[in-house]
Parts: structure tokens; sequence; C-alpha cells
């Protein structure tokens, strides 16, 4: 049921090709390009942010979610981190019509357009040579350096601090702690491999004195590697749709995708059609292919020659379509979304809580949580890295009603300023932290603006002294603070800046088992709606 992993991994590292995050925040630009709403647009900088679920990782800006004081009060640092972290760029999804099946059926045929000697004119000339590179689901090259870089920021933001790093100190060191950091992964290849490359990045590339390898490269951690199994259907809160069968119930929002692709596919056909060989006709399928071929394409090869051929509007199009998709197959308007969260909302309590969890009625698999071998309490930090449906899960069980926000299916071009934007939310390598904060006041004051803390004692922490602290959480999207004060019953109301009692916290979501009604969800007997209505995450009342 179980299965441990020791991995030995030799990597040259070369910081030069580290993307720009490892060494600093990098934020959403604002600016938009200054060309007409009906041109077509090759800015990869501007095209990248309308990616949804397949955009590159950026930090957003602290204030993001609304909060107005983002930074930490004087006396308080942080003492715990826990991390739920989606894999990194990955090739498409062979099986899966809305991703990399779609783009096999536009790769037949187009082949057979060119088998039979027809050619593509002006933009599109470069389909009469083209070849589809792709291949199916691992990580990619990008997305192992995303994964280092992500570990090198995780390092720098908390590690330094959870670890008190001494000057220069470039990563974790195996005599900071007393027990062995534990990395928790899935056995799917780029879960696991995300989880290797994560642990480069924070266990560090330099922190040898000599050019001597370990041994073992986690002489220095353990890897718990759970079963990710859609046949034996094995407990898993890092991928719980195995073990939920109502999960595949994902064709609303695929419906209500394609739907609103329709909206705007037209225009692309319409102005590409003349570029077409005779009789080729450009589908909405064909269209939405070409659009995750850019994306694709330049994570992959660098570039993409499909990324020119369409208008802002176009992009943002694109971009809401799989806004829809994801909250109705993975968010509020999905019945099981509630359900498939829950298991990592339930480890998460307990290990705020320092207790164990021995039976479970939920994805919990409590053969790993019933021990602290398997499920350790009091670490410094905890690293879980998972899929982006879990991500949405979570934030969807934990009840942040500031993602609760019902997507227009009609309107074209959407709205900008709409809440749930799975760009912002799941990007490949997206990551939800839950920080504990300890505060030597009950009633700290608040802080607007971040600030870089070079040691734990700067402003007035007594680090020194665990006992009688006040104990915050404060959570963390992308970079970005979470409005708690948005979670369902208000126990987290009442701060500026967000951080709420840890005693607060843990009352908040009290009722988030019942509202998840797991055996319901996963496995009841009921008819799900598709008019696109708000279901809150679980099953529809009569």
């Amino acid at each position: 049921m179980l299965r441990t992993l020791r991995l030995a991994v030799f990597v040259c590292f070369v910081a030069s090709i580290l993307p720009a995050q490892a060494h600093g925040p990098t934020f959403w630009p604002n600016q938009q390009p200054l060309l007409p709403l009906d041109s077509t647009i090759d800015d990869v900088s501007y095209v990248s942010r309308h990616w949804g679920q397949l955009s590159t990782y950026k930090n957003l800006p602290p204030g993001e979610f609304g909060v107005k004081n983002v930074g930490l009060p004087d006396g308080c640092q942080l003492e715990q981190v826990h991390l739920l972290q989606r894999h990194a760029e990955r090739f498409p999804h062979p099986g899966d019509e809305q991703d990399g099946l779609n783009i096999e059926i536009f790769t037949r045929k187009v082949s057979k357009a060119i088998e039979a000697g027809k050619t593509f004119e002006g933009p599109l000339e470069f389909i009469n040579t083209w070849r589809n590179m792709l291949g199916g689901e691992l990580l990619t090259g990008t997305g192992a350096m995303a994964e280092i870089a992500s570990g090198v920021q995780f390092w720098n933001t908390y590690g330094r601090a959870l670890y008190n790093a001494s000057s220069g100190q470039l990563g974790y060191r195996p005599d900071d702690a007393e027990r062995k950091p534990l990395l928790r992964g899935t056995t799917q290849s780029r879960i696991h491999n995300s989880l290797m490359n994560w642990s480069l990045g924070f266990f560090g590339p330099s922190y040898q004195q000599t050019a001597a390898f370990p041994k073992n490269w986690t002489d220095y951690f353990r890897t718990i590697v759970i079963p990710e199994d859609s046949v034996k259907k094995w407990n898993n809160t890092l991928a719980s749709q195995h073990c939920c069968n109502n999960s595949q119930v994902t064709t609303i929002g695929d419906n209500h995708m394609w739907n609103y692709t329709a909206l705007y596919s037209s225009h692309i056909s319409h102005r590409l059609s003349k570029y077409t060989p005779k009789h080729f006709h450009l589908s909405v399928k064909d269209t939405y292919a070409m659009q995750l071929l850019c994306a694709y394409e330049t994570q992959y090869l660098g570039v993409s020659e499909f990324c020119s051929l369409f208008t802002r509007n176009e992009w943002e199009g694109f971009e809401n379509s799989l806004d829809i998709r994801f909250f109705y197959n993975h968010a509020f308007g999905n019945p099981t979304a509630r359900a498939q969260g829950i298991g990592y909302v339930e480890e998460l309590l307990a290990r705020l809580q320092g207790k164990l969890i021995n039976e479970s009625d939920s994805s919990v698999n409590s053969s790993i949580t019933n021990n602290e071998e398997m499920f350790p309490l009091g670490m410094k930090f905890y690293a879980d890295f998972t899929h982006d449906k879990m991500v949405l899960g979570a934030l969807t069980a934990l009840s942040i009603d500031h993602f609760k926000h019902l997507p227009n299916l009609h309107q074209y071009p959407p709205d900008k300023n709409r809440l749930f934007k799975v760009s912002h939310l799941v990007p490949f390598t997206a990551r939800l932290i839950t920080e504990i904060i300890g505060c030597d006041s009950a009633h700290p004051k608040p802080e607007k603006h971040e600030r870089v803390r070079y040691y734990a004692s700067q402003y007035g922490y007594d680090s020194d002294t665990k006992e009688g602290k006040h104990r915050f959480v404060r959570m963390k999207l992308n970079g970005a603070v979470l409005p708690l004060s948005s979670a369902r019953g208000g126990a987290c109301k009442g701060r500026t800046d967000e951080m709420c009692p840890l005693e607060n916290f843990v009352e908040s979501q009290e009722k988030a088992k019942e509202r998840a009604n797991y055996r319901e969800a996963c496995f009841g007997d009921y008819e799900v709606p598709t008019d696109g209505r708000d279901l809150d995450g679980t099953v529809p009342k009569e």
C-alpha cells in the first residue's frame, strides 16, 4: 500500500539557466500591448498570461486578492510552513479530448491534407513542414528547471527563517534539524520528478565545500510516494480523484468550455480560412488545438509558430474557456470538488493540532496518518506534491469564498476583473502555502508592506522563547495572501492582514467535512445539473 523511495541523483547546476523567480519575486505585469483588439499579437510575454493551467509560474503581487496589509508585524516570525505544490511543466495528456487527444486529432487532420498534396499559405505556410514534436504527460526539461527554481525560492523565502540560516548559506544542511524533512508525492512520473527536482533546489546546489557526491541524495531527507492508481483506487490525498468514483463527472466543465469556445473560434476560422486548402475547415476544436500548441511548444521548444495567429481578445477568450472548465470540473461548480480536497484539509488540520488520523472516511490513507514515522508531527515544514485539481479542491473544501465567483458563460470578451482565474490559481508549480506565525502579542499591529527579514529577531521577535507565543495562520497562493476572512462562518474575520488566530482557523473548518459530504459526493447516485448553477462544490440539494 505504501512505497518509500530513495533516490540517487547527480545533477550539474548552471545558475544562468534558472528562471528569474529563483533569484527574486516576479509579478504579473499590468501593462497591455498597444495594439487594436482585432490585430493578431505575437508578444509571448503577453500571450503566455492567458494559458490558464498551462501558464508558467509567476509570483502574484502580495495583495492580488484584495488584502491591504501583507507584511509580517513587528514581534512576529514564521515558525512552521505547509506547502501543497502542483507539478511543473509537462507534455499534454494523450487521452484527454480537451488536451493531448485534441492536438493529436488536429495533427492527423493536417497530415492527411499535406499527404494529399494540399498546401497552406500566408501565416499558415509553416504548417506545410510542421511536425508535432510533443510527448505525453511527462515532466519536461523546462518543468525540471522550474521545480529546481521553486526549491531555491522556498529555501530563500522560508528555509532561511525556519532554520535561522547563517550568512552565505545556500540551502538546508543535514545538521539543521534533529529529524530529516519528509517530502510526499505520488507514483505518477511528473509528480515524483517534480519532488526530486524541487529537493535539488531546496537542499542546495553548493552546500558542499568539496566536490564529493553524497552516497545517496536522500541521505538528507525522506520521501513517501503514495500509489496513484485508477484501478486499485488507493486512498491518496494528493490524487484523490482515483478513490472518488464520481470524480469523472467532469463533462460539466468540458461542455461549458466548448460552448464558450464557439463564441470566439468562428472569428479565428473566418480570418484564417483564406490561408487553408480548399475544403479544409478549421473547426472549434482545431483552433483550440492550435492555441494549445502555442503553449505546449513554447514551454518545450522555447518558441511556437502558432502563437502569432490570434488576437488579444481571442487569447482572453481562450483563458476564460479554461477558467470555465476548471470551475465546473474541479471547484465550486462541481459536486465532488469539496470531497476531493477534504482529505488534504484533514491532514493539514491534524498537523496544525499535533494529532494523528487513526481512521478515515475520506481520501486520507490512515495507514500513513496513524503513525509518526510516516506522518510526523511538529516538523518545521511539510512539502506535498500534487495536481492542479487537488489545489483547487483544497481551496473549495476550505470554503475560501473569495473564489466562489460564478463564471459568465456567454460574455465575450470576458470580464477582465473576474476573480476565478486559473492562470493565477493553478499555473504550473502553483503553491498553496499555510504559514504558522508566532507573535509576542495577541494583537500585533498589521504591517502594510512585505519586508526582507535577514534574521529571526530583526523586528523584535524573541526567538529564544517559544512558550507563551500567540500563533496565527496565514495562507498564500502563488505569493499572494489569501483572504481568510472570506472563509465560511466568519471565524477568521477581524484583521486587515488576514492573519487568523490558530484556534479560530481550526474553528473555521469545523464544518468542512460535513460540507464535503464525501460518501454521497463520491459514491452516491444523483443527477448533476448542467445549467451552470452554483453547486458550492458538493452534492446538489433537492
